[in-house]
């Protein structure tokens, strides 16, 4: 959490890049560095932490000056920016940058074959946020879509609706120029201080501290060291049984690479028409629509049973959005699904289902139970919104 030093009238905020791998995390924010003047911003430093050496922390102490518009009621802002670079092998690294996190810029990246792990990302995001007590409708932050001079880069828009579950400011940005990385930086800066003020920040003697601002690198590589190996070892303890434990103990190896298989699915027996259906909880229409869907399931055609469901879906927060009287266009899953008492995590979920049939990604009989499962869930909502 943002730390106030009343004496010095300086507020300390901490921003964290977080995104897929290799999307262009660390490329903005060394351009960020770069692009600050240097009596204005501290030393980058890279950090290797204790259980996973082939992992870094970018650090960056950034004092912004007044008339850069960084200052509220009197107090100069001085930014702490983070990212995880690169492939991070354990997940408890991430958990430990999102630690007292003030605002966060989602880099994606917007090549075609990488949105799959767009979403897998920003799924992990709302996960571990959720483990510290926190959530990311409840905390500012922007989406980065990067990568966008590329030629495979998908539209602007599609990715959007994929992603931007809260409505949240979206900028397109190409970090290897710099474009767009400066404007997406200052636009967090500046919902985040707005953000800060609105919880009382600057007002509560709880919430003010008088943190060291010009600390020496060697403590704070000591810290995050030994933070990160006590989050790192908590984690194991919950995942993984004594011998595995006791081979992490050695140096970790970078996973194998992965090999991408075709899931073999067998058909089974078409439904009876005595069988239960799904059909029965949808209305005319939809319960045929359902029942090709069931059908299509049957015969082992899942992708296109799965395209099947998300159309039924859109349909589905189409009515929802004109039930609740919402303007045209308004029926959007970031403006629906919280009407519906629906979590975000649950819908990227989903999303990551669609997204790898439309991909000719390998599926399975659950990856069809999840995608009708939010149909019915969507559904049933309705009846009582």
């Amino acid at each position: 959490m943002a730390q106030v030093n009343p004496l010095t009238r300086e507020l300390l905020v901490k921003l964290v890049y977080y995104g897929p791998g290799l999307g262009g995390k660390t490329t903005s924010l060394q351009h960020v560095h770069q692009s600050s003047p240097a009596e204005t911003r501290g030393q980058l430093v890279s950090l290797a932490t204790p259980v996973d050496r082939t992992l870094y922390f970018d650090f960056l102490p950034l004092r912004a000056p007044a008339a850069a518009g960084y200052i509220v009621r009197d107090y100069h802002v001085r930014l702490q920016l983070f990212t995880v670079p690169g492939q991070v092998y354990f997940n408890a690294t991430r958990k430990l940058v999102l630690t007292g996190v003030d605002g966060i810029v989602f880099v994606a990246d917007s090549q075609r074959e990488r949105h799959d792990a767009n979403l897998e990302s920003l799924e992990n995001l709302v996960e571990n946020l959720e483990e510290q007590g926190r959530s990311l409708d409840e905390i500012p932050w922007v989406i980065q879509l990067n990568k966008r001079d590329l030629p495979t880069a998908m539209d602007a828009e599609t990715m959007e609706r994929s992603l931007n579950l809260f409505g949240r400011p979206v900028l397109e940005t190409t970090a290897t120029s710099g474009d767009g990385v400066l404007e997406a930086l200052d636009t967090l800066v500046r919902i985040t201080l707005e953000d800060l003020e609105a919880r009382g920040t600057f007002g509560e003697e709880g919430r003010t501290s008088t943190p060291e601002f010009e600390l020496d690198t060697r403590t704070i590589e000591s810290q995050i060291g030994a933070a990160s190996e006590a989050i790192w070892r908590a984690s194991v303890a919950k995942s993984v049984d004594a011998d595995m434990a006791r081979e992490f103990e050695e140096e970790p190896e970078p996973p194998a690479p992965l090999v991408p298989q075709v899931a073999q699915v067998e058909a089974p027996l078409p439904p009876s028409a005595g069988a239960p259906s799904w059909a029965a909880l949808f209305e005319r229409d939809d319960a045929t629509r359902v029942r090709a869907i069931e059908t299509a399931m049957a015969e082992g055609s899942l992708a296109d049973a799965i395209a099947r469901i998300d159309q039924l879906v859109t349909d589905l927060l189409v009515r929802v959005g004109a039930a609740f009287e919402l303007p045209e266009g308004g029926a959007r899953p970031v403006t629906v699904l919280p009407l519906l008492g629906i979590a975000g995590s649950r819908w990227l979920t989903y999303r990551r289902v669609v997204q790898r049939a439309r991909s000719g990604g390998p599926l399975d009989g659950r990856d069809g139970l999840e995608a009708m499962a939010m149909a019915i869930e969507i559904r049933l909502a309705s009846r009582f919104a």
